[in-house]
């Protein structure tokens, strides 16, 4: 299993969710050490990471600039899926957006 990714009220409910089943999500995190990067660098790939509403912008423009990197269908498709995930969770108040590992 991959790096799920998850929209969650405030209280844990699962709103909507994607599944990484082929371990797609790893493939367009940068580095722990990339400087360059203020929000994707820390998402633990083995545990949980959570994301409120301030940083949601950042966390969407990181992953749009990532994304346009990517080559592969495979993963262009899986990225294109988890930004909209994260956009239909943007100024959706009590709302988090969860990068659950394994």
């Amino acid at each position: 299993m991959g790096i799920d990714l998850r929209v969650e009220s405030e209280s844990g409910e699962v709103q909507d969710e994607i599944l990484d089943d082929h371990n797609l999500t790893e493939k367009l995190l940068p580095e722990p050490d990339d400087l360059t990067s203020p929000c994707l660098r820390y998402v633990d790939r083995d545990g949980d990471t959570v994301f409120n509403q301030l940083q949601l912008p950042v966390l969407l423009q990181e992953l749009e600039t990532r994304l346009r990197a990517a080559r592969k269908p495979d993963l262009k498709n899986h990225g294109a899926a988890l930004l909209n995930l994260l956009k239909s969770a943007q100024d959706q108040d009590h709302t988090y957006v969860r990068f659950s590992g394994e």
